[in-house]
């Protein structure tokens, strides 16, 4: 699979962020519909990602053993691959852009634009990013993690 795109179930909003953190595609559907969430992995070419043995009966799906975040992600290890990682927005899965400095010197506390020289946008819902005590938390879980 050249790019892996996940589409996670309603009871994996945690899990869907973490994925938009380290680099992949994922839609998170919060409606319990079985239908539609089949039909959307369908059309979108995603791996269903889920709690349900129910719906993880069907291909392209994979079951989520745990409730904890850590050992979702360690379940997820042995397929995924982070080529890319805190390359989308969290919040909203659109791929964030590079921007540069002066042009958000307005739109970050003041301490945060002296301190910090890389900065990326999100085009769709506007957020800013830089590689603060978040960034170096989620590194932090990826090398404790070797994901």
């Amino acid at each position: 699979m050249s790019e892996q795109k996940f589409i996670c179930d309603f009871m994996l909003g945690r899990l869907a962020k973490w994925l938009r953190l380290l680099g992949f595609d994922t839609v998170y559907y919060n409606n319990p519909d079985d239908s539609g969430i089949l039909h959307k992995a369908l059309k979108e070419g995603r791996i269903i990602l889920s709690r349900s043995k129910d719906i993880t009966k069907y291909k392209n799906s994979i079951l989520i053993k745990s409730e904890n975040i850590e050992e979702q992600l360690r379940q997820l290890k042995e397929i995924i691959k982070i080529t890319s990682p805190l390359s989308r927005c969290p919040e909203c899965n659109t791929s964030l852009n590079n921007v540069n400095k002066e042009d958000i010197k307005d739109k970050v506390p003041k301490y945060i634009y002296k301190i910090h020289s890389d900065f990326k946008k999100c085009p769709d819902c506007g957020k800013i990013f830089w590689k603060g005590t978040h960034y170096r938390e989620i590194k932090r879980k990826i090398d404790e993690l070797k994901i």
